[in-house]
């Protein structure tokens, strides 16, 4: 014969075995959080190298656009005035002006490159100008920027600070050098690009200073 009182106790004791303890509560939980954490990092490591990517395919695309003016303006130049006041702390631009000839008229066109500090930033901007016309924008975000001057025979050559009143007749090849970033440091995503130009030789320049050199 079984007992009433006894049936009732077997049946609250089987239902406390079903339940969940405070410890397990707090185990799954801990879990939880680990692995809600790991996949909260999986998404921000991946966001940031995707921005990465982006940023390094935009500075390469704005690099490549560079390099084409640059190599195309310097190589069919037939003079060049330039101007170079060294460090970003010691002037607030490089100016770079090439002469092309110009069939329609008579005269050359001037095509100006300019690495612009002045914007108040530690950011330079690189411009070009073909004439009076407006600036177009090559490169931006640069944290340094250089013009380096040759002559015939690969011997380097320091032009003023100031800008000259005639073209300097000795120039004859010309390298570019340039840190671009983009992105910000704070949150990972930044990427910075360090760019140094083939030598490019003015081809319509004549060898002024040195009429056997090849």
């Amino acid at each position: 014969m079984v007992f009433q009182s006894h049936i009732k106790g077997h049946n609250r004791n089987a239902q406390r075995g079903r339940g969940f303890t405070l410890l397990v509560v707090m185990m799954v939980t801990l879990i939880s959080a680990f692995v809600f954490s790991g996949v909260l990092s999986a998404y921000i490591f991946l966001g940031r190298g995707l921005a990465r990517q982006v940023n390094a395919e935009g500075l390469e695309s704005r690099t490549r656009l560079a390099l084409y003016y640059f190599t195309r303006d310097v190589s069919s130049a037939i003079s060049i005035t330039a101007q170079n006041p060294g460090t970003q702390t010691t002037g607030n631009q490089m100016v770079l002006s090439i002469n092309q000839p110009n069939p329609p008229g008579p005269n050359p066109a001037t095509i100006t490159y300019k690495c612009d500090w002045s914007k108040g930033t530690s950011a330079g901007i690189l411009e070009r100008q073909v004439g009076s016309g407006a600036w177009l924008v090559l490169l931006t975000h640069l944290t340094s920027f250089s013009l380096q001057y040759f002559d015939s025979t690969t011997n380097s050559i320091t032009v003023p600070t100031s800008a000259p009143s005639s073209p300097q007749t000795s120039i004859k090849q010309v390298c570019m050098t340039y840190t671009a970033g983009a992105g910000y440091s704070q949150s990972g995503a930044r990427s910075q690009f360090t760019v140094v130009s083939p030598l490019v030789i003015l081809k319509n320049k004549g060898l002024l200073t040195d009429p056997t050199a090849p």
